[in-house]
């Protein structure tokens, strides 16, 4: 009987299900939401809008 150990960064496997297609997608997602998305919710959440 194997022993599955928990994995706290991807709990649920999702990233051996993805393509090789798809991780570049969320890639870039994930950039393009930290290089212009990120200054612009931290400024709203500091200014209240």
């Amino acid at each position: 009987m194997s022993t599955y150990h928990f994995q706290w960064d991807d709990p649920f496997l999702l990233e051996d299900q993805l393509s090789e297609e798809e991780r570049m997608i969320r890639d870039t997602a994930r950039d393009y939401a930290q290089d212009r998305l990120q200054s612009r919710v931290i400024d709203a959440y500091r200014d209240e809008n």
